[in-house]
Parts: C-alpha cells; sequence; structure tokens
C-alpha cells in the first residue's frame, strides 16, 4: 500500500509542478517583471550609478572629510606635477 500512496503522491506532485510552471509561464506580469529585471542586469549606467551612490553614502559617514575623485583625475595630476 505505501507503494501505491508513494506512486500517487509523486504523480500529484508533479501535476501540481508542472501546472505552476505553465500559470508562471504564461503570467504576463511575471514575463514582464523578468523583462524589466533582465533590463536592469544589463544596464552598467544603472548599475555604476548605484555603486557610486552607495559608495558616497558609506564616505559620509567616516570620520574627516572625504572626497571621491576619479582616478584620471589624479593621473592628469602627477602627469602636471611630473612635467
Amino acid at each position: 500500500m505505501s507503494d501505491v500512496q508513494n506512486a500517487i503522491e509523486e504523480l500529484v506532485s508533479e501535476q501540481v509542478d508542472s501546472r505552476i510552471e505553465d500559470a508562471i509561464s504564461d503570467s504576463t506580469e511575471i514575463n514582464d517583471l523578468r523583462n524589466d529585471v533582465d533590463t536592469l542586469m544589463n544596464s552598467d549606467d544603472i548599475v555604476n550609478q548605484v555603486v557610486k551612490d552607495v559608495i558616497t553614502k558609506l564616505m559620509s559617514t567616516l570620520d574627516g572629510n572625504y572626497v571621491m575623485v576619479k582616478k584620471s583625475y589624479i593621473e592628469s595630476l602627477t602627469k602636471k606635477h611630473v612635467a
């Protein structure tokens, strides 16, 4: 009896999982969200801006006066000083 019960439970579980996956695949809202997430993940500008904002917030919590400066600006100052 337990083998039959296990077989029935497995079959029911597979059917439920299949219907849930079908419902998710057919859902336009979920597909729209997936597309939005994909777009955000592929956008380097947004990622760079978020990282910059996080670093700026972290720096503002430090004691002292810290300023975030681009590496290229420091390199240009170094070249002017050496020349």
